[in-house]
């Protein structure tokens, strides 16, 4: 085992934009040195232990700014229904994982009926497919969900609950009723090992710190406590934790969160067409999707948080939502001043459909836009989801990450986990190779989000950087050897091999005859 403590010296490592091999010197959770390999003599001398990874690609590690841990580790424990081409394969896969276990209640997630051609899934399909079992399936976007009529059954008042669509489809209030229900089913070991199952496959894509945005009706406000217990038993990625309640300061006190932030809805999402529009879905006319704060609330938080010395943050998808985003935080400003709104660093999620006018805004605010570039990746383009949802013109302009940057607003980059996966690379592909009309970013404006922006999003500065003074936050990245590291890594052919916090490690795969003590 690599020393937690004391100094480990690296050597033989390749770096993005550096002619020759370089090495680098850890002590006390912190970069100690770096420079060319050649000089790396004098830092062998004392050092605890001299790891040689030769031609392995070392970078700042990741942060997911946003992630859900507990239906992270749930969604890869269970049946995962991504990928599924139809109706027809989605039901083929429920039927076969029915059979293998016998769950309380069955999960499924990430099923995308977007470009199924034989309709979408319903409680009768479940009945079936289930033979008569409790079924819960989540859509991709985690914003609705179909359940099985015994699970129905145990739900009381669910059909007339807001959001209840029939035929066991449900959204809104009637899918965050069944979720709440669906806390009670699973013990405490096995969300926790849930979670445990999350932080190990962060850690293992390159992930040193993760942003858990929990909120009531999606986790209990004890998995926040399950995440301490866990942090403090080994190593993992670093968890920023946030709590989407409105006035919920006791909770932030008692579970020390970095802000009342992360899911707390300003509006839905595209693919379930519960995000709020201005005007109405291209594919469903009925609809402009559903607004769940106005202004006056998003100013209220903002202005509350602000003053507790909490971050405020929003999810917020629809152009409608970002208008009550930004409406709010104006009369915030108006009522605060602009310093002591920008010094508490507050957070927009997703923000997929914002003005420019929007954007000038949130810059002066200095409010973080906490994007997930593998949505435009999945969905993007003027053949993919977003262009069938709201139109070719509307889809063009979502997520404008280029001007995002060309107007000074902060970004961070996440995946949403389990929305899409843990992985970075593809993340930093995506923002750079846009299949919307925004230009891309430059592959360092993109690395930068990824890195030094997912710890400003969290208030910590001078981390995520490869420098002498910088916290040890790495990961190391297996790669070919004739190829340039980093288009090898964005044409995804980088395996991590090893994930460092804070100097200690935290996923390792390396041939422990490359250490020589």
């Amino acid at each position: 085992m690599v020393p937690t403590s004391g100094r480990v010296l690296y050597r033989g490592l390749r770096a993005i934009d550096a002619p020759q091999r370089v090495a680098l010197a850890v002590e006390d959770g912190a970069i100690a040195w770096l420079g060319p390999d050649a000089e790396s003599a004098a830092w062998a001398d004392g050092a605890e232990a001299v790891v040689a990874l030769p031609d392995v690609l070392v970078t700042p590690g990741f942060v997911d700014a946003h992630v859900h841990l507990e239906m992270t580790g749930h969604a890869m424990r269970g049946l995962d229904l991504a990928g599924s081409r139809s109706r027809v394969e989605a039901l083929q896969r429920l039927a076969t994982h029915v059979s293998r276990v016998d769950d309380q209640v069955v999960h499924g997630h990430g099923w995308d009926d977007s470009e199924w051609h034989d309709g979408t899934l319903t409680g009768p399909d479940l009945d079936r497919a289930a033979e008569g079992r409790p079924v819960y399936l989540a859509r991709v976007d985690a914003h609705s969900a179909v359940v099985s009529a015994a699970l129905e059954g145990r739900v009381p008042s669910l059909r007339e609950t807001d959001g209840w669509l029939g035929d066991g489809r449900i959204e809104r209030d009637a899918h965050h009723l069944v979720r709440v229900y669906l806390e009670t089913v699973p013990d405490a070991a096995d969300r926790k090992a849930s979670i445990a199952t999350a932080l190990d496959a962060a850690a293992a894509a390159g992930i040193v710190s993760v942003h858990e945005q929990a909120a009531p009706h999606i986790a209990p406000l004890d998995d926040l406590m399950r995440v301490r217990e866990l942090s403090a038993s080994r190593v993992v990625p670093h968890v920023v934790t946030y709590w989407g309640g409105l006035d919920a300061f006791e909770a932030a006190r008692e579970h020390g969160v970095a802000g009342l932030a992360g899911d707390l809805n300003i509006d839905g999402s595209l693919g379930s067409r519960t995000a709020a529009l201005h005007a109405p879905y291209d594919d469903d006319p009925t609809t402009s999707g559903h607004l769940y704060l106005d202004a006056d609330a998003v100013c209220a938080h903002v202005v509350a948080c602000t003053r507790a010395g909490l971050q405020a943050g929003f999810h917020v998808i629809g152009d409608r939502g970002s208008e009550a985003l930004v409406a709010g935080l104006r009369q915030a400003r108006d009522l605060l001043g602009t310093d002591s709104v920008r010094s508490a660093r507050h957070r927009a999620e997703h923000l997929e459909m914002p003005s420019g006018a929007h954007l000038e805004l949130l810059a002066q605010l200095g409010v973080t836009a906490s994007v997930q570039p593998a949505f435009d990746a999945a969905w993007g383009g003027d053949d993919g989801m977003y262009a069938a949802r709201v139109g070719r013109d509307r889809a063009r302009r979502m997520n404008p990450f280029a001007a995002m940057a060309a107007i000074g607003v902060p970004m961070a980059f996440g995946s949403d986990a389990p929305v899409t996966p843990f992985a970075p690379w593809s993340a930093i592909r995506a923002a750079t190779q846009p299949r919307s009309g925004d230009r891309g970013l430059s592959v360092a404006a993109a690395l930068h989000a990824h890195t030094v922006g997912g710890w400003h999003a969290a208030r910590v500065d001078g981390a995520g950087t490869l420098e002498a003074g910088a916290p040890a936050h790495l990961a190391f990245w297996e790669v070919p050897t004739d190829a340039d590291p980093l288009e090898a890594a964005l044409a995804g052919d980088a395996r991590c091999v090893r994930t460092v916090v804070a100097g200690r490690v935290a996923h390792d795969t390396t041939d422990s005859t490359t250490l020589h003590s």
